[in-house]
């Protein structure tokens, strides 16, 4: 189901990261403005930079940003646009399991929880700005707590598909009437036999481990989703609605760069060029980001 948007959005927002963005101005101006960067640079044409700048657009154009609102960043790591947002709401909470799990010496760094202000881009209302340590599967506040819930590129690595579904519940229940949740993750843009769980489990047996060290019976190496697992997952489990349908339409300039990525999560290029970071692929089927602005009614 569609809601109807406060304002008519003059741009397409549920959609996939698709390279012909970035020849938009105003989107490259807005990762510039999110990130804290004066220049161009090649590093801008990078799906993470599209989904900071996908959030800022949409959340302007949405209305949802005052000095009145609250906002829960979930699984945010010291991602930039917590400190765009402090300077455009009245209070952020950036929860991770900070010093803790796989992301500890990378996004989820300990040091956030003492010091957010050493991560920052630029100049923020620091008290506006608070980390905490929280798991996303039972998140620490009442219900309608929040006039924006985020969580961005996060989500595919909560766990199994119960433990993802009760997360994005999580985030609809503090999520007050009337506020916006968007959720940025992977989506696989074809079915490919590598992507079966079941034949990953055998090349792990069968290679020692070297080849889909993660993947069992049960889930593949890629955290990604398939979009039936994207609609029954994360998006109804929220009870919420799209702001948009869902345009999952790729150009085929798209698939022109494909960046790989091996066992390690360490990717490279045939050409030696990392950018344009927009489609990405392993083992299997290729994927890319999606965005998904829901709201919730009230």
């Amino acid at each position: 189901s569609t809601v109807r948007s406060v304002v008519a959005l003059s741009r397409q927002y549920a959609k996939l990261c698709d390279v012909r963005d970035f020849d938009d101005p105003d989107l490259i101006a807005k990762i510039h403005e999110v990130d804290g960067r004066t220049q161009a640079s090649p590093a801008d044409r990078h799906r993470k930079a599209w989904e900071y700048a996908m959030l800022a657009l949409y959340l302007e154009e949405a209305g949802a940003l005052g000095e009145d609102k609250d906002v829960l960043a979930v699984a945010a790591g010291h991602e930039p646009p917590l400190y765009w947002l402090a300077n455009r709401c009245r209070s952020v909470l950036a929860t991770d399991v900070y010093g803790a799990g796989a992301f500890a010496g990378q996004e989820a760094d300990a040091r956030m929880l003492e010091n957010p202000a050493a991560f920052a881009p630029f100049a923020y209302r620091e008290d506006r700005l608070e980390a905490r340590s929280m798991d996303a599967r039972a998140i620490d506040a009442p219900d309608a707590s929040f006039d924006i819930v985020t969580c961005l590129s996060s989500i595919e690595h909560f766990g199994t598909p119960a433990e993802i579904r009760r997360s994005a519940a999580e985030m609809a229940r503090v999520l007050r009437p009337g506020g916006r949740l968007v959720i940025t993750t992977e989506l696989i843009l074809r079915k490919h036999p590598m992507d079966w769980p079941p034949l990953q489990a055998l090349l792990k047996t069968v290679s020692g481990g070297r080849i889909c060290p993660e993947a069992s019976l049960s889930a593949r190496q890629n955290d990604g989703f398939w979009p039936s697992e994207l609609q029954r997952d994360v998006i109804d489990p929220t009870g919420l609605a799209l702001a948009q349908p869902l345009d999952t339409a790729l150009s085929e300039a798209s698939f022109e760069h494909i960046v790989r990525q091996d066992r390690h999560g360490r990717t490279w290029t045939r050409d030696g060029d990392p950018f344009p970071h927009v489609v990405l692929r392993a083992y299997g089927a290729p994927w890319t980001s999606v965005f998904l602005p829901l709201a919730k009614g009230g």
